[in-house]
């Protein structure tokens, strides 16, 4: 589809084939999500050390570092909707293993596949809304997808929690695994004029990820920042969050007057990070500019996280994490749609790969360096110096993209921009 076709097929709302893409991979976060929601603060309900629970909730992640780059070579060589498919169904018996295996081993492999799986799912979704959208609103219908697909991630963080309390993890996963097989074949079925058509190989001129990155200093800044993004608050707050309400407040907390289970609270609040506020933000960056939504995302991010790191009182914690999550949805949407920006179609399986790999790094290593110091005081002192390391962010990115095409607003939304390939 040309830029012009996509643009004119904006104008009248979002995409319908981003939309399909998006609910079918919503389904998917649904186990995914529930975990780093349940795990941390009910480890004994998998016969887990919380050592071990900080490995599985990586392990997904450091696969994806290697699997990014294969599923980008599988694209290219087989087409999209094939392996698309594949990957929805496997979420499916991922999720059941998720809920009746307690061995560590069975439940580290699963959490490997679903790295390939998500390294599949994430690309695919990102192919569609890049070949739908053009210069003028990338951020915008990104933000949509991003907002559609997030939708799987609180139902796995709200309901599942909820749900666990309630009947426990193993009817509740089970329940979920349901729900997503039925929205793969549903997908299946609907999709007969697919965004992700399955297609000859391309003889691109594409270079290897590494390269691409190393190369063009914009994107290395921009992947830097997404890696910097994910450890912060992907990795190392949405993991420890349980932890960390457990050792303030015990297994239950108080708050006006009523007593919410502390899975139940963690539950609510991981999902908070998940608000509809992507197309909002998406829209911003599109009027105002990538480098000003983006630098006021990682200042807010750093200034909540020192008082999460100083303060006992639960309305300046739910302050705190509530506004983290508001700036890491700021963050994730525009250094997405930058990464857009910096993907013209002939490189664009090459670009994607890469800056999905530093995500997955950052988002991989936050789990493991927050999990490994089991006491209060070490995880407050971690949360300020990853408030030192998003301020850090900030200048980089600022001094890199200031006065570029990121940073330019479109005055005509109905006129395109030509790609920039720097």
């Amino acid at each position: 589809m040309s830029d012009l076709a996509a643009e004119k097929r904006a104008v009248r709302g979002v995409p319908l084939p981003v939309v399909a893409v998006a609910l079918a991979v919503a389904a998917t976060l649904l186990g995914d999500s529930m975990l780093y929601a349940v795990m941390p603060s009910q480890p004994e309900a998998w016969a887990l050390s919380l050592p071990a629970v900080g490995i599985l909730l990586s392990a997904n992640r450091l696969v994806r570092l290697v699997t990014n780059s294969v599923v980008a070579v599988i694209f290219q060589r087989l087409g999209q909707r094939g392996p698309f498919i594949a990957a929805l169904l496997l979420s499916v018996v991922v999720t059941l293993c998720y809920g009746w295996s307690t061995a560590f081993g069975l439940l580290l492999a699963a959490r490997m596949v679903w790295g390939f799986c998500w390294s599949t799912l994430r690309l695919g979704g990102f192919w569609t809304v890049l070949s739908e959208a053009g210069d003028h609103n990338r951020g915008l219908l990104m933000g949509a997808y991003s907002a559609i697909v997030r939708m799987g991630s609180v139902g796995g963080v709200l309901v599942g929690a909820a749900l666990t309390d309630l009947f426990g993890h193993r009817l509740t996963l089970t329940l979920f695994a349901a729900v997503m097989a039925g929205t793969a074949v549903a997908w299946v079925l609907t999709s007969r004029r697919p965004a992700l058509a399955a297609r000859p190989a391309q003889r691109e001129s594409e270079r290897t990820d590494l390269r691409v990155v190393l190369t063009d200093r914009r994107l290395l800044v921009t992947c830097g920042a997404i890696l910097v993004t994910g450890l912060v608050f992907s990795g190392l707050v949405t993991a420890s969050l349980g932890f960390y309400l457990k050792e303030h407040f015990g297994q239950q907390i108080a708050i006006l007057g009523m007593a919410l289970g502390v899975t139940t609270a963690t539950g609510i609040l991981l999902g908070s990070q998940w608000l509809p506020l992507s197309p909002l933000f998406g829209y911003l960056s599109d009027r105002f500019g990538r480098v000003i939504v983006i630098s006021a995302g990682f200042a807010t991010g750093a200034a909540w996280l020192v008082v999460l790191a100083a303060t006992d009182s639960i309305w300046l914690i739910l302050a705190a994490v509530l506004s983290a999550f508001v700036a890491s949805t700021s963050l994730t949407v525009t250094l997405h749609a930058t990464a857009g920006d910096l993907a013209p179609p002939e490189r664009r399986n090459a670009v994607l790969s890469a800056y999905a790999t530093f995500l997955d790094l950052g988002s991989a290593l936050g789990p493991l360096i927050g999990l490994s110091f089991a006491s209060l005081a070490a995880l407050q002192g971690l949360y300020s110096g990853a408030a030192v390391l998003l301020v850090v962010a900030a200048l980089s990115f600022w001094l890199v993209f200031r006065g570029g095409p990121s940073q330019v607003a479109h005055s005509d939304p109905n006129e395109t921009q030509p790609t920039e390939t720097w």
